[in-house]
Formats: C-alpha cells, sequence, structure tokens
C-alpha cells in the first residue's frame, strides 16, 4: 500500500473499506478521522458572493479590492464576529501579516458559517448577490 486513500463514509460498507485499508497499511502508516471539508458548492456559493461584491464595485479603505482580498478580509471579520480571531504578526521584511484560516482547510459547518456572513453583510450593504456576475 504505497499511496493515500480517502474513504468518505456514506453507508455501512465504507466502514468496511476503511477498516480493511487500515488493516493493509504498513507499519509507520497515519491514519486520519476528520470531518469533511468544504464542498464543492459551498465553494462556488462563496466565490459567487465575493464576485457579487467585486461586480459591485464596493469601496473598502477608499479603493475597490479583488475575489482573494474580499475572501481575505471576509475571512478575518467572520473569525472575529465568532470569537476565532487570528493574529497580526510581523513579516520576514518588517512588514505586517494577518495570519488566518484557509478556507480550503474549513469544515462543511465553518464554511457555511462564513457563508451566512457574506450574505448578511451584502445585504446589509445592498450588493445584490442574487443576479448573475459575469467573471472578472
Amino acid at each position: 500500500m504505497t499511496d493515500a486513500r480517502v474513504i468518505q463514509i456514506r453507508e455501512p460498507y465504507d466502514y468496511q473499506q476503511a477498516q480493511s485499508a487500515v488493516m493493509r497499511a504498513p507499519i509507520g502508516y497515519v491514519v486520519t478521522v476528520r470531518p469533511p471539508t468544504r464542498s464543492t458548492e459551498q465553494n462556488a456559493a462563496l466565490h459567487r458572493l465575493l464576485q457579487a461584491i467585486v461586480k459591485a464595485r464596493y469601496k473598502w479603505a477608499g479603493r475597490t479590492w479583488s475575489i482573494d482580498d474580499w475572501r481575505t478580509l471576509m475571512v478575518s471579520a467572520h473569525s472575529k464576529a465568532t470569537n476565532r480571531a487570528g493574529e497580526i504578526v510581523p513579516g520576514i521584511e518588517g512588514e505586517f501579516v494577518a495570519l488566518r484560516r484557509s478556507t480550503t482547510r474549513m469544515s462543511v459547518a465553518e464554511l457555511s458559517s462564513l457563508i451566512e456572513y457574506v450574505q448578511a453583510w451584502c445585504a446589509s450593504n445592498g450588493i445584490d448577490t442574487e443576479a448573475p456576475h459575469a467573471a472578472t
């Protein structure tokens, strides 16, 4: 057994598959059991919301921002709102760096909470999240 194997538990048979994979694993291999990370649908939903903000040309700190910048701003705001604030640390070159949770490592529940936060923020700032948005 040389390749990593991911088994998502969806039905009783999957437990047997997981058990079999563990029993065949050589000594020294690592087994991790964790909740699923965000779904493709959740990722697309968050991207659509962030795209709506960019398309609306909403200004923050006096200027417009890219989708990646808005993702950083929203993750930071959501972290603060849910008492999971990140840290701001001095960077290698003397700059300041905001350390935050990556959306790629968020659980389904965490990303759902972030999506709800962004939806509420958009609603309170008059950003239409229902209209189709062209890629930017």
